[in-house]
């Protein structure tokens, strides 16, 4: 059941026609049934209700964005389709609908092969990938691109990057995967002699443009043949000036960017985190594991293991620290304080499954893990069953666009 939403007649008119402010109590009252994202509609209402509203979008929220899988209809613009949705404050377990999602027309990419959705990044900007870039322009094959989509949902704010040459679209295409807790992506390639190269592409916080990608050669005191596959790290995640990599054999590697230039990749002395737990190695099993930052730890989250940098090990996770909550989801996952989150509880795991084809016949379910119980809480489809095929959890910004970057080919 949606949370019932105030009607802007709410507030009181003065003799001059101005809306009279609402006392503070009765603002917060009245706002606390809805997502903050969701009242942001309400601005405008009485200053009152601004105040609380600014407020509430200062620390950001929990929201999913999910898409759709059908192409556009007939008459409709060219783009993807999606939504965003907000956790249900009544205990239920369905998501409450918040907005459609604003992305942007775009003909060559409006069907779900030609874009599919990456990650997200604490910009509040989700991250697309064009597998099939020109598909839809009558190419006689499918051509990749070598750039990813940045898009805000909430204000359609949109931009590409470029994360490898174009010359790299021929053979082995690079992985690409968004690192959780920092505006960076790593990739990792695989070149015409078999050498394998790891870049770094990452928009420190405060920039506005974003620097040339940079090659992370391995440091000298502890070589690392990479595994033979074209995905060389799969799991990223930034603490404390520092990148965490985890590559799909489980072994950890970290990227100190406070050391003295230049940057250099380093395999930490720890047991492959696939040995303490299971056998089963490779990109497909770790691809539906996750590792993230919270209280400026590194987490693993399979089971839910901690990285002790010091000793450089991974230490098995009982409880989340008091009042913590993890939201995970592919290249998307992040940690909050259940108390500053409606309807989240504490100690739990809110995850994602995607289910079937991606592209069209998928389907894609949200759910709760309680770390306390041991067990799942519940699983629940997200939206109608079969509409969504995909989804990612991410932070909304309302004020955030996307800086100084071409928009191709996202034009």
């Amino acid at each position: 059941m949606a949370p019932t939403k105030p009607a802007a007649k709410t507030a009181v008119k003065n003799s001059d026609g101005d809306a009279a402010d609402i006392p503070l109590h009765l603002t917060e009252k009245i706002l606390c049934g809805i997502s903050p994202l969701e009242s942001a509609r309400y601005l405008t209402v009485c200053k009152s209700w601004a105040s609380t509203i600014f407020s509430r979008l200062a620390k950001p929220c929990p929201h999913l964005l999910a898409l759709q899988g059908l192409g556009p209809q007939p008459g409709e613009a060219p783009r993807r389709r999606g939504s965003i949705f907000s956790l249900p404050i009544d205990g239920s377990k369905e998501l409450n609908p918040v907005m459609r999602a604003k992305l942007p027309i775009m003909k060559s990419h409006a069907h779900a092969n030609h874009m599919k959705l990456s990650g997200a990044l604490p910009n509040g900007c989700v991250s697309f990938a064009f597998p099939n870039a020109d598909a839809a322009q009558g190419g006689r094959s499918p051509a990749r691109s070598n750039r990813v989509g940045l898009v805000n949902p909430v204000t359609g704010a949109a931009q590409s990057v470029e994360v490898y040459r174009k010359e790299r679209l021929f053979g082995f295409q690079p992985k690409v995967r968004a690192a959780a807790g920092a505006e960076a992506f790593f990739v990792s390639e695989v070149s015409s002699d078999s050498e394998k190269r790891i870049y770094l592409l990452w928009r420190p916080e405060g920039e506005q443009e974003w620097p040339a990608r940079i090659r992370l050669p391995m440091a000298s005191m502890r070589q690392h043949q990479f595994s033979h596959s074209t995905d060389a790290m799969d799991l990223v995640a930034y603490a404390d000036g520092a990148f965490y990599a985890m590559e799909f054999l489980g072994f950890t590697f970290v990227v100190d960017t406070r050391a003295p230039p230049p940057m250099r990749m380093a395999r930490l002395n720890t047991r492959s985190i696939l040995e303490q737990y299971t056998a089963i190695s490779g990109t497909g099993f770790l691809r539906s594991c996750h590792m993230l930052v919270s209280e400026g730890e590194v987490l693993f989250v399979g089971p839910v293991f901690r990285l002790d940098v010091e000793g450089e090990r991974w230490v098995k996770v009982e409880s989340l620290a008091s009042d913590t909550a993890l939201f995970v989801s592919e290249q998307s996952s992040f940690s909050v304080r259940a108390s500053e989150t409606p309807g989240c509880r504490s100690n739990c795991i809110y995850f994602l499954t995607e289910l079937g084809d991606k592209y069209s016949n998928g389907t894609c379910n949200w759910g709760v893990y309680s770390m306390e119980e041991e067990k799942v809480l519940f699983q629940s489809s997200v939206g109608s069953p079969g509409k969504y095929i995909a989804a990612r959890w991410f932070l909304p910004r309302v004020g955030t666009a996307p800086q100084h970057v071409p928009v191709q080919p996202m034009e």
